[in-house]
């Protein structure tokens, strides 16, 4: 899992002061922090709990992780405006992120780490196969849930999806009530 970081703005937030107490607690080295390549500074989370506990600082938000993150991938944008469309409640809870191909999906997956895949654009019916097979191999990429658009998948490989945990494959042409169903099911 990756590590949560904050910028000294969400740190203001948190701890009810201002940003320029946050950036002098930074500066007078009471609060450990590192500058990004653009020269913002960041504080990793175990830092911020080791300096609230240190201080007694009360804080008013618990740190915790990140929008649950729904990873899209598809060459156009057709599929990420219906998401939000269904999303639009949630938009405090749930981020919609778009990949082209699967390279970009693997990396994405890797950076992310996303609570849902959906493959809206899938260049081969072998290529998801083996895709999701080793993606069902990553430690941190086990629970990850997919759902699969397809144009049309033979049963056999329908059947081999489903067995790698591939929690829907929704035929295509598919309209919003075709899709928010299994969304919302498998978002919880």
């Amino acid at each position: 899992m990756t590590e949560r970081v904050y910028t000294t703005v969400d740190l203001a937030k948190v701890c009810k002061v201002s940003l320029r107490t946050v950036i002098r607690w930074v500066d007078e080295g009471k609060l450990t922090s590192f500058r990004t390549p653009g020269g913002h500074r960041r504080v990793r989370e175990a830092d911020l709990l080791t300096f609230l506990d240190r201080y007694q600082i009360p804080f008013s938000v618990k740190p915790t992780r990140d929008k649950k993150r729904i990873l899209v991938v598809e060459s156009k944008r057709l599929l990420e405006g219906l998401l939000k469309q269904i999303l639009r409640r949630s938009s405090d809870t749930h981020e919609v992120v778009v990949a082209r191909d699967l390279y970009e999906t693997g990396v994405k997956i890797g950076m992310l780490q996303p609570e849902l895949v959906i493959f809206g654009t899938i260049p081969k019916e072998q290529e998801i196969v083996r895709f999701c097979r080793s993606l069902r191999k990553i430690p941190d990429a086990k629970e990850t849930k997919i759902i699969v658009l397809s144009e049309k998948f033979s049963a056999e490989k329908m059947q081999e999806l489903l067995s790698l945990g591939v929690q829907a494959v929704i035929d295509k042409p598919y309209t919003i009530d075709d899709l928010r169903p299994h969304l919302l099911r498998v978002l919880g």
